[in-house]
């Protein structure tokens, strides 16, 4: 599943976690594949896996190793292996903003594993832990498979920007999706 968001700095297109930017702890999410934090050490391989997912919109390896040390950004990786150190299946990241997190990005390569939803869940609880009460995203209006996921997982639709993707000449609408993190 590749979901893409906007341009760099702001990006969307039940694992658990020792703490804001610490890898998941409890072994694996699957028997072939677990979530860690993502590393500086995963900056070439996720710049490999955007040039595969979006094309039209990949960040470089400069835009995501800012993306990663930034202190107020929380990124995962899921890779196969126990311990995640394998082949990279997915990664997503967010950013903290206080009571908001907004949802960077959401990439996957292994679709119908149950990547996308740790990826996301691991989002929440990192936004959560970071004192965010609601998650905000953009989705590509004509982008139905992200749009379901999204909806599937208790976003709702609450704002449009016109023509936010540049993509091969097109000028394509973003959606602002929702959703609250409090119980």
């Amino acid at each position: 599943m590749a979901i893409r968001p906007q341009q760099p700095g702001r990006r969307a297109d039940d694992p658990d976690s020792s703490g804001p930017g610490e890898a998941p702890t409890g072994g694996p999410i699957s028997g072939e594949w677990s979530l860690r934090s993502a590393t500086l050490a995963d900056v070439e391989e996720i710049a490999v896996a955007e040039l595969d997912l979006f094309p039209d919109e990949a960040w470089n390896v400069f835009q995501l190793a800012e993306e990663i040390a930034h202190p107020d950004r929380r990124y995962v990786v899921a890779a196969q292996g126990a311990d995640a150190t394998g082949e990279l299946l997915g990664y997503a990241g967010i950013m903290l903003t206080g009571d908001l997190a907004d949802l960077h990005t959401i990439g996957t390569r292994r679709e119908g594993a149950g990547i996308g939803r740790a990826l996301l869940a691991w989002c929440e609880e990192q936004a959560r832990r970071g004192g965010a009460e609601r998650m905000l995203l953009e989705v590509r209006e004509d982008n139905d498979r992200a749009r379901a996921f999204y909806a599937r997982a208790g976003y709702q639709e609450i704002d449009r920007r016109r023509g936010y993707y540049r993509i091969r000449g097109r000028r394509i609408d973003a959606l602002v999706m929702q959703r609250s993190l409090t119980a």
